[in-house]
């Protein structure tokens, strides 16, 4: 999601699905006035100078005017800025919540990292921490709103989903839609892209072939990713795609009836010398509970590990996903810290893993606090952990 000029308008965020319309904005003014009495300045870094550009880069694809959280940190005061928040927004970037992209930077690399770099996040705190001091006035940030487009450029076919109506008193829902693609002929896929029609209702969505594998999980301020080179999902002639869309209303619409009307597109590639598509290999984790979990499952067959994709049953403060030879060599593939299940997503990694078969793929859950309150549209699923392969 790119971001155009605007006039900011107001929203809330961590805390708004406690109060009313009216309570909320009373109590962001006192918090406001509160840091500007009574908070002295000892942060060398302003928001003008340094915060917001770290706020634009990181945050702004959701946390601006029109976009899918329910408050902008692309304005310093007016209206509730980021500075009426900066106590909740220090908060969150300490304990690893926000940016909600849970790969750990300790752990193996994936593609397209979303978390802060130690230098952005030592601003960040500190400014948060020091007063909050604004800047130049001299220098002040551009307004800001949303502006959806595509990010792997115009797609080679588009798909309108079904118009969608979030009705007046309802905050959130979630849409399901079958869309036939129309092909004539078996397409490859390296990569599948939601546009939001109003993408201040849309939270996330998951695009799957029907009765077959999951293309994309998306997210709102994610770049689309396109399969490594050489890989790919097929499309046989006629396919169908299954599309689950999560909606929710910003606090102030809840008693508007707002409508959605998303597109659906899908990136061709050519055929893989092997011909093999992306298959997915889960790793089922049992029931919930509070304590360390540690689960496994074997491959039937080798393979080469593309990506990994946790579905949550609950907050998890750590998450290691681990590859065992016979031999007992350990092989990480991926982990996550302080993850959540309400941003489910796919994370490719940043160097496949050729895996033999009989390798057993061991998966280590230390739960999180289950009190800490969701940060998105509810989601109760099993746990499962599943690896996006291409057989050998």
């Amino acid at each position: 999601m790119k971001l155009a000029k605007r006039q900011p308008r107001s929203t809330g965020w961590k805390t708004w699905a406690a109060f009313g319309g009216a309570g909320l904005l009373a109590i962001v003014a006192m918090t406001a006035t509160t840091i500007d009495a009574h908070k002295g300045i000892t942060s060398k870094y302003t928001y003008n100078d340094d915060v917001f550009p770290i706020l634009r880069d990181k945050c702004g694809s959701c946390h601006v005017p029109g976009g899918a959280a329910p408050m902008s940190l692309l304005t310093y005061k007016d209206e509730g800025g980021a500075v009426a928040w900066a106590e909740s927004i220090r908060e969150n970037l300490v304990a690893g919540s926000m940016p909600p992209y849970y790969a750990d930077p300790t752990g193996p690399a994936v593609k397209n990292p979303h978390a802060l770099s130690p230098r952005e996040l030592d601003i960040v705190v500190t400014w948060a921490a020091g007063g909050t001091p604004q800047g130049d006035l001299h220098k002040m940030p551009p307004d800001m709103k949303a502006h959806v487009q595509w990010g792997l450029g115009k797609p080679d076919l588009e798909i309108p989903v079904d118009a969608y109506t979030l009705a007046a008193g309802a905050m959130a829902a979630t849409g399901e839609f079958t869309l036939a693609t129309n092909l004539k002929e078996a397409k490859w896929i390296k990569a599948a892209d939601l546009l939001p029609g109003n993408s201040s209702i849309v939270r996330r969505a998951t695009i799957r072939v029907d009765n077959g594998p999951v293309l994309a999980e998306w997210e709102p301020g994610d770049d689309a990713t396109a399969a490594p080179g050489g890989t790919g999902f097929k499309l046989e002639p006629g396919a169908k795609l299954r599309v689950q869309i999560a909606y929710k209303k910003p606090y102030l619409q809840e008693q508007d009836a707002v409508k959605d009307q998303s597109v659906i597109g899908l990136y061709f590639t050519d055929e893989p010398l092997s011909g093999k598509s992306i298959e997915a290999f889960a790793v089922d984790g049992g029931d919930e509970g509070s304590a360390t979990r540690t689960f496994s499952a074997s491959l039937p067959h080798g393979g080469r590990v593309l990506a990994v994709r946790p579905q949550l049953d609950q907050a998890y403060d750590s998450m290691t996903v681990t590859a065992i030879a016979a031999s007992g060599r350990k092989v990480p593939l991926i982990k996550f810290r302080a993850a959540r299940p309400e941003w489910p997503r796919r994370y490719w990694l940043a160097d496949p893993v050729e895996l033999p078969a009989g390798t057993k793929i061991e998966v280590v859950a230390t739960p999180g606090d289950p009190d800490s309150g969701p940060l998105g549209p509810a989601v109760k699923n099993p746990l499962q952990i599943s690896l996006d392969l291409v057989s050998q």
